[in-house]
């Protein structure tokens, strides 16, 4: 999916309507975003297709993936679905979806990110990698757990949950593939130079990811 050596991932947040995401998306340099994953788990199947419809258009140099249901992915022909744990699990989808179509899988340890490239996904997203506002209370797996979920798989894996510009060096070096970012990009008060600069320090870094996305 990725055209560069590390990916730069962005997710909608659950808190914003649709106009406000497309008028974001719109004003931003999201050619310089790999993908964009719509994840709003209290919409339905129906309104994800909306969603999508009204967003892909915005972003011809972009993947957009659906977050959990490939029903909705599927219906919208979307480059992707994003699959957690309550989705069906990447051997189930793979035998579902179109050749070409990208899966993603959300993953929480070293041992779910190696079965979630047994099973064909083309990605693991490890996190929460830092303490984030998306999941207050719980403690981050840091970035020991994130290079365990990295020598672990065997798909790139990218890395989620309280990344800012100034830490991506630091989350690279486990060798992760990339990163992905909610509000840090969506609700911040400046999302095109917060693109800019995740981009900028994604490209600036040394490492090598161990696995590149293709």
């Amino acid at each position: 999916m990725s055209r560069r050596t590390h990916a730069l991932h962005v997710i909608t947040t659950g808190r914003q309507e649709l106009e406000e995401v497309a008028a974001i998306v719109s004003r931003c340099p999201f050619e310089l975003v790999d993908a964009l994953h719509i994840r709003e788990k209290h919409r339905s199947a129906s309104e994800l297709v909306r969603w999508h419809a009204r967003l892909k258009p915005l972003l011809p140099h972009t993947a957009v993936l659906l977050n959990d249901r490939l029903d909705a992915a599927l219906s919208a022909g979307a480059d992707g679905v994003q699959l957690t744990g309550g989705s069906l699990s990447p051997a189930e989808a793979r035998a579902i979806a179109p050749r070409g179509m990208t899966l993603g899988c959300s993953v929480h340890s070293a041992g779910e990110a190696a079965e979630a490239g047994r099973q064909g996904a083309d990605f693991a997203l490890f996190g929460h990698v830092y303490a984030t506002g998306s999941k207050p209370g719980l403690k981050p797996r840091g970035l020991a757990g994130l290079t365990e979920a990295v020598e672990a798989a065997d798909v790139p894996v990218l890395a989620i949950g309280g990344i800012e510009p100034q830490l991506v060096d630091d989350v690279l070096s486990t060798g992760a593939a990339g990163i992905a970012v909610l509000s840090s990009v969506l609700l911040h008060a400046d999302p095109a130079g917060q693109i800019a600069a995740f981009r900028e320090a994604l490209d600036r870094t040394k490492h090598t990811p161990r696995r590149g996305l293709s």
